[in-house]
């Protein structure tokens, strides 16, 4: 299942990514990105590939069951930078 597009944004923030930077990990333009995000573009393939690459990088998409709406869990390595420094803060 494809995460829906304001997921897809939500998904990218957490990693910290700027969309040109996730456009190229994923290996889309940084237009596609834009356009998924905005739900302006409906495009299987894309979503996938970027979908794809923030699982990659730790992001965990949990589909919607009884009832409940999408979510995300953070397991990227920024997640654990920012974990580490609230430790030793």
């Amino acid at each position: 299942m494809i995460a829906p597009p304001n997921v897809l944004r939500a998904a990218r923030e957490l990693l910290g990514l700027k969309q040109v930077d996730a456009a190229n990990a994923a290996g889309i333009s940084r237009r596609t990105i834009q356009r998924l995000e905005s739900g302006e573009l409906d495009r299987t393939h894309a979503s996938i590939l970027l979908q794809t690459s923030y699982e990659q990088q730790g992001i965990v998409f949990v589909r919607p069951a009884s009832g409940q709406g999408w979510g995300l869990i953070d397991n990227s390595k920024a997640s654990e930078a920012g974990r580490q420094d609230s430790i030793e803060g």
